[in-house]
């Protein structure tokens, strides 16, 4: 049986801490920053995804640049994006972006959705987009 979630009736299920299995093998795609939907116009080349692979890789998309990192889920979770492309980007939404993705303290699934969070608030929510 299929059952459909509302946004909203989404953002009423608990938060979970997600396994690797959860995340890897999975394209994210930035859905809500701090509560807001995104629009893809926002961004030069598309809204931002992330991708998290085995062994702690990660890899994405700013919307403008590309990036390959690392990731921990154990204890604390930490995030690094590591090496990225330099392309000039316009307007603000690359750079609040990753101020947002850098003070990511912990992440949660919250239904489908990744939530991405600092120590009181929703910074980032992702969508996930495909599974391999």
């Amino acid at each position: 049986m299929a059952v459909a979630l509302s946004c909203s009736s989404v953002k009423n299920l608990p938060h979970v801490k997600p396994t690797l299995n959860d995340l890897i093998d999975t394209s994210w795609v930035l859905d809500e920053w701090k509560g807001e939907g995104v629009k893809k116009d926002d961004y030069m080349k598309g809204l931002p995804a992330l991708n998290f692979r085995e062994k702690g890789v990660l890899d994405g998309m700013t919307g403008c640049n590309s990036f390959s990192g690392k990731y921990a889920i154990a204890e604390k979770f930490k995030l690094d994006t590591g090496a990225m492309t330099k392309m000039n980007c316009p307007g603000s939404a690359e750079a609040e972006f990753l101020n947002a993705f850098k003070g990511t303290t912990s992440i949660h699934m919250q239904g489908e959705d990744l939530v991405f969070m600092d120590e009181n608030d929703e910074l980032l929510r992702f969508k996930p987009v495909s599974k391999k």
